[in-house]
């Protein structure tokens, strides 16, 4: 068995993934235990509410135009040429980039928020206080308006791939938020500030290993006046508007499903479809922990031109992905459900249908996602982002359609359709053409065949 160096690009990729193993491992440990803690102490239509508000939230993320993923690639081409000036430069604008659009975007919504009918909007009953729902949503949008700088952290570490600052850092923010979330119901507090005492923990430990990492270990990329450069800034936005618009539809893919189930079935029926969705992600395990690590060395391969590499990683990637993605869908299709009844309780439990489609889509977007971690790292995503935002708008549609006739079903149904229509074979069209017309050093990739790894 062949050993990587922690120097070398596989050993970086290697001990990002073993920590984000770990700190995977212990956030899902402690969601075992505080999800169902969460659902109990709140109830089933309370939780409902909590997990709309926290995926609607992630709307605000939207805001960083992009410019949080472009600075991976900018960070990373620096940090294959050695220019730590270009670097500084970077990170300062996407600094005041991020944290003058938080500030402005937290003056709106502050004069918006007690014109809005919170309540009416998630579809809750009278048993549950309409001040304690706008409440929430107020402390939901004013840490993810926090997280927009904070994001940068994650992005920054896996530019200079040592990414496993970051995962220490969720290890940490996971373990007080766990804490939180016991010390909050133990004192019997409202949902407000439970949600600020739980799910706040990870945004302050992101903020905390920002600050650490630039003023101690990396003290050239201070913030200073002098590094705002206005070519730079138009730089950052003109490659973001890609990344902006892959959010985008991310997001509508990811976090208007609550939102659409709560208004037309009611916030009770979240809970299954939340806890199902959740137990699902577990099957997209592989990607979760290894492409915040392997966009950022692409990136790096890609500026000192190792085509080689990036062939070899990307079909090996594509294999073990695809294979453990099958095996966990087959898992849970087996024991999916009794799980869910033993873990989160009857009221969380989905239909077998709904599980199995949901594995489906964890198949499809685990394909997707090998393509689309090659892609970003070689900044190619223009036209993935136009393709993006057409399924979105027909995930959209056919959600809204089917959630009619077939209930939660149809909104997951309305995901896989609107991608397996759209996305998947463009897509796969332009990652070959990106190998024929950009990466063409040795054979094909598609007709290359295996060969020792190097790193």
């Amino acid at each position: 068995m062949k050993l990587y160096l922690p120097s070398s690009r596989y050993g970086r990729i290697l001990q990002a993934v073993c920590s984000g193993t770990a700190a995977r491992l212990l956030t899902n440990g402690l969601t075992l235990v505080s999800l169902p803690l969460a659902v109990r102490y709140l109830g089933a239509e309370r939780y409902g509410v909590w997990a709309t508000i926290t995926t609607t939230a992630v709307w605000i993320n939207l805001l960083d135009l992009g410019i949080a993923n472009t600075l991976t690639n900018k960070i990373s081409e620096a940090y294959a040429l050695g220019d730590k000036t270009a670097a500084a430069r970077y990170f300062t604008d996407a600094l005041v980039l991020t944290g003058g659009v938080a500030a402005g975007v937290g003056v709106v919504l502050a004069f918006a928020f007690p014109s809005i009918n919170w309540a009416r909007l998630f579809n809750v009953s009278a048993n549950v206080s309409a001040s304690e729902v706008e409440y929430t949503a107020a402390a939901a949008a004013g840490l993810i308006l926090l997280s927009l700088p904070c994001g940068l952290t994650s992005k920054l570490l896996a530019g200079y791939q040592e990414l496993y600052r970051n995962n220490y850092a969720t290890c940490a923010g996971a373990l007080a938020g766990v804490c939180g979330l016991a010390l909050g119901i133990a004192l019997h507090v409202s949902m407000p500030v439970l949600f600020v005492m739980s799910a706040g923990c990870l945004t302050f430990a992101s903020l905390a290993t920002l600050i650490l990492f630039v003023a101690w270990q990396k003290p050239w990329l201070l913030p200073r006046a002098s590094l705002v450069d206005r070519s730079s800034i138009m730089e950052l936005l003109d490659s973001g508007w890609s990344f902006f618009l892959i959010q985008v539809a991310a997001v509508v893919v990811f976090s208007s499903d609550n939102l659409i189930v709560s208004h037309y079935l009611g916030a009770s029926q979240v809970t299954p479809y939340s806890v199902t969705w959740r137990v699902v992600g577990f099957a997209a395990v592989l990607q979760s922990l290894i492409f915040p690590a392997l966009w950022p060395a692409y990136a790096e391969a890609y500026a000192k031109r190792d085509y080689g590499w990036i062939r070899r990683t990307f079909l090996m990637t594509m294999k073990g992905t695809m294979a453990l993605n099958l095996s966990c869908v087959a898992m849970l299709m087996l024991f999916g459900r009794s799980l869910i009844r033993v873990w989160a309780g009857p009221s969380a439990v989905p239909s077998t249908y709904l599980l199995l489609a949901m594995g489906t889509w964890s198949i499809v977007n685990g394909f997707m996602s090998v393509e689309s971690c090659l892609l970003a790292a070689l900044n190619r995503t223009r036209e993935q982002a136009v393709l993006s935002m057409i399924a979105a708008a027909m995930n959209i549609a056919l959600s809204l359609a089917l959630v009619r006739h077939i209930g939660a079903l149809g909104v997951i149904g309305g995901t896989i359709l609107s991608y397996l229509i759209v996305l998947v074979v463009p897509q796969t069209l332009i990652v070959r053409s990106v190998w024929r017309r950009e990466l063409a050093a040795g054979r094909p990739l598609f007709a290359l065949r295996s060969s020792r790894a190097a790193g």
